[in-house]
């Protein structure tokens, strides 16, 4: 750790006397921009260049972060100390991805050198930076500008269909599902800041109003992940805030942001739901993508291609999991074999999962300990985009060992996110809940989704993101 802490120092030192000389309001809106055209990436770049789309967001994704780096430069930088549990599980799982990289070539490669040099590179130098909290600040503006533009594209140019559900600027409602959880958890963190600092209702109510519209396209997106990630970071607040109440009886202000939050929603969403139905027929000028599919609500898709998540050639592996007739042949002696025979067993669970009982078993029965070239795969004759579940995708595309470090990990990253926002929700309070909010909605998520890609999902890169705070063991608690 102190090696790579000190090629950190050597590579990003020399640039500190020149990015001293630009006022710190300009290196702010540098850093806003640079976050911006991250977002650029994941929004745009991969339907603009969908063959090679990978490549050249993880090229593009990765000067940015370089950029990103030397914009946050403010001081001299120097060793800092990083938890010891976590920096062993995040470079063990690195070196893992890389392993498997160099064992089974992969379109999708360079994830472990990613995490292990460029986003711990960023990390150090936030660590060392004396006021984190503007960093912070320019990321969150950086979604929230983003988000509003895609509103206001959305509001004027995207066409609601009656008995269809909602995308967005994206093709997918799933995909805008997704990144809505990310914004959630954004403005979630300036909710929980305004209710900490006692802020007045005229100059928070941006922020309620702001959250009753991502309220109000994930409910007409209908992505049930999203819903359930979203419901889990409410919840994960109320509970935070229950416990923080019992110490600092502040009682009136949770009920209070609760209720506003609650009363906004209901009366902004016919307001909402009008403009999405009506405005883009007043424009008339619709945007329609060629990979536009439309999700009706009874799940039926209609001139669908299916979902993409990396543009792969047609040698994709292919596996056959037999009918419930044949389930005997399923009934190995492994706990998990049998645990998930009976699963597939039930025909109403596989068919509200969206047949991912049937798709989780095809994976699991192409496991190995070096992982898959690819990410997709074919099951029983009809190509599946991912495994619909991060451990696993993890375990196929990296191997079962990989996947292993990847579970403490994330576990890791619940525990201490919480940990991280019970102690420095005062000192880091425009985004203490941030941390949290994101880490425990990402682990959600990716029970039925597959996000890991920084540069190709943008919940992954944000999850990946958090990590910064939580590597730093140095900072002095805040013991109440």
């Amino acid at each position: 750790m102190k090696w790579l802490q000190d090629l950190f120092i050597r590579l990003l030192s020399p640039w500190i006397p020149f990015v001293r000389k630009i006022q710190p309001k300009v290196r702010y809106r540098v850093l806003t921009a640079c976050f911006m055209a991250d977002l650029v990436l994941f929004c745009i770049v991969r339907y603009v260049l969908m063959k090679e789309s990978y490549f050249y967001n993880t090229i593009c994704g990765i000067f940015i972060m370089i950029l990103i780096a030397i914009f946050s430069l403010d001081r001299k930088l120097e060793r800092r100390t990083w938890h010891k549990g976590l920096s062993v599980a995040w470079f063990g799982m690195c070196i893992l991805f890389t392993i498997s990289d160099f064992l089974v070539s992969k379109k999708a490669c360079g994830l472990g050198i990613i995490l292990a040099f460029v986003f711990t590179g960023v990390f150090f130098v936030w660590q060392n930076n004396s006021r984190k909290d503007l960093l912070w600040k320019s990321l969150k503006d950086a979604v929230k500008l983003s988000f509003l533009l895609m509103a206001l594209i959305s509001f004027l140019f995207r066409p609601f269909f009656e008995g269809g559900r909602y995308a967005g600027i994206f093709t997918n409602p799933n995909t805008f599902g997704l990144y809505l959880y990310v914004i959630f958890a954004i403005y979630m963190s300036d909710l929980d800041w305004n209710v900490e600092t006692g802020k007045k209702l005229r100059k928070a109510w941006p922020t309620y109003l702001q959250l009753a519209l991502v309220i109000f396209y994930i409910s007409i997106s209908q992505a049930r992940t999203a819903m359930l990630t979203v419901s889990g970071i409410l919840l994960l607040w109320i509970v935070l805030r229950i416990v923080l109440c019992q110490k600092s009886h502040k009682w009136k202000e949770t009920i209070k942001g609760f209720l506003v939050l609650t009363g906004i929603s209901i009366c902004c969403y016919p307001v909402f739901f009008a403009g999405v139905r009506h405005l883009p027929k007043v424009i008339g000028h619709p945007i329609i993508f060629e990979e536009d599919v439309l999700y009706m609500s009874n799940g039926e898709k209609i001139e669908g291609i299916g979902e993409k998540m990396l543009a792969e050639s047609d040698n994709i592996e292919s596996v056959q999991i037999p009918e419930r007739s044949e389930k005997k042949e399923l009934k190995e002696n492994s706990i998990i074999g049998r645990l998930m025979a009976s699963l597939d067993g039930n025909s109403t669970l596989n068919k509200i999962s969206n047949g991912r009982i049937t798709i989780y078993k095809a994976y699991m029965k192409k496991l190995n300990w070096k992982g898959h070239r690819r990410i997709t795969l074919t099951v029983n004759g009809k190509k599946v985009s991912h495994a619909h579940n991060n451990w696993l995708q993890f375990a196929y595309t990296y191997g079962v060992p990989a996947m292993l470090l990847y579970l403490v990990i994330t576990i890791l990253s619940v525990i201490r996110s919480i940990r991280f926002y019970l102690t420095n929700r005062r000192r880091n309070a425009t985004y203490a809940f941030l941390i949290p909010a994101i880490c425990v909605g990402f682990v959600i998520a990716t029970m039925t989704e597959c996000l890991f890609l920084p540069f190709e999902i943008f919940p992954a890169f944000m999850y990946w993101f958090a990590f910064g705070d939580l590597f730093d063991d140095s900072l002095a608690e805040i013991v109440e």
